[in-house]
């Protein structure tokens, strides 16, 4: 594989998102910003000038869904997306955006009808995911212990595929799973790694407060604590006009509060034992405050590409208001809603910081998909 010049750290590359996957060769960005996400889909924007010396045409940067953009740093793959959208302010210059590789998933739909009994659910979501091999990606497929589960699937009852992988995840003792990159033969390659009870490991990242991270800010929050969950289904196409919506409720009273109730809708789930499970994990992990932990780590220290979501972090905290450190001292893992490399000129940088609702795992709880970095390891 030719490389670009290093300009810093990183380098872009593209190729063809079809078999065979044709190179396209070095690509030129102005700057570049990644997400990885943990049992979800991660995204990116970068600015690329419109004459690439003979790799992207002005016709290929139009040609959404077309082509692969791969960020390497320092010659690792970490991040790899399809195009997705392009504003052109009639500049040198475009802006466009990418969803990665596995967010693919998002634009499949189920075009079939298929029932699992007392299937590894692992199994199961290698099967949801199995479209990605129309993009080069394959599956990598750990299941632990194995958890058996029941699933129905209707032909184009679920809004799509990535929909369903991500609600197969969102239930107690659910699968995970991520992007993983790799050089593969002098190329980088993505694989989408399905595992439980989890897809991390021990990352050799650390978070020391006070010192350690470029910067550091820890929110807590009860938007999301209850002890009443209700998690509202979705009805089949063929429901009678006169059908309820199926709701599972589950009641969680905790001594000194007062009633405290969250209701989630779940489009495309119209199995009433698939909302006790939702209920029973939602209940669990929102059953205190959340805590959001945004951090802002040197790219290089340790660099990208030696770690990634669903990881553990080492964190050694004392702050004022916790001079002892946390309670109960739990370890973390780096489960980000969004976590992203922020490159532009010379300043690489990676910034951790959740763009939605997170919440926290507390001890012996598994974390949660909208979570940042969450205790219970």
């Amino acid at each position: 594989m030719t490389q670009p010049e290093p300009i810093g750290a990183w380098t872009f590359w593209a190729d063809s998102s079809v078999s065979p996957y044709t190179v396209l060769g070095p690509v030129t960005c102005l700057s570049f910003t990644c997400q990885w996400q943990l049992s979800d889909f991660g995204s990116a924007e970068a600015e690329i000038p419109v004459d690439q010396a003979g790799s992207l045409t002005r016709n290929d940067l139009l040609g959404f869904f077309r082509w692969r953009l791969w960020a390497l740093y320092n010659g690792t793959p970490v991040w790899a997306g399809l195009p997705t959208g392009l504003t052109d302010d009639g500049g040198a210059s475009v802006k466009m955006s990418f969803t990665e590789l596995p967010g693919y998933l998002l634009r499949k739909v189920y075009a079939t009808t298929r029932t699992y009994t007392g299937v590894e659910q692992t199994t199961i979501a290698g099967d949801i995911a199995a479209r990605l091999d129309n993009i080069g990606v394959p599956r990598n497929i750990i299941p632990g212990s194995g958890v058996n589960r029941d699933r129905t699937y209707d032909y184009l009852g679920n809004t799509n595929r990535g929909e369903m992988l991500r609600a197969l995840t969102q239930v107690s003792n659910g699968p995970e799973f991520r992007a993983d990159y790799a050089m593969t033969a002098g190329r980088p390659a993505c694989t989408l790694k399905i595992a439980y009870p989890r897809v991390g490991a021990a990352s050799g990242l650390a978070v020391i407060v006070p010192g350690g991270p470029v910067g550091v800010n820890l929110q807590w929050s009860s938007d999301l604590m209850r002890t009443r969950t209700f998690e509202v289904g979705d009805l089949p196409n063929n429901a009678a006009t006169t059908a309820q919506r199926p709701v599972a409720y589950l009641d969680a009273e905790q001594a000194g509060l007062p009633e405290l109730d969250v209701a989630t809708d779940r489009p495309g789930i119209i199995v009433t034992s698939h909302l006790n499970e939702l209920a029973s994990t939602d209940a669990s992990v929102y059953a205190s405050p959340t805590l959001e932990l945004t951090t802002t780590m040197p790219a290089n220290a340790p660099a990208l590409g030696d770690y990634g979501v669903g990881d553990d972090v080492a964190l050694q905290l004392a702050t004022p208001l916790l001079p002892a450190g946390m309670p109960s001292a739990p370890s973390f893992r780096i489960c980000p809603t969004t976590c992203r490399a922020a490159w532009r000129a010379s300043s690489p940088r990676l910034i951790c910081s959740p763009t939605r609702s997170p919440s926290t795992c507390r001890s012996g709880s598994r974390c949660s998909p909208d979570s940042f970095c969450c205790g219970g390891r």
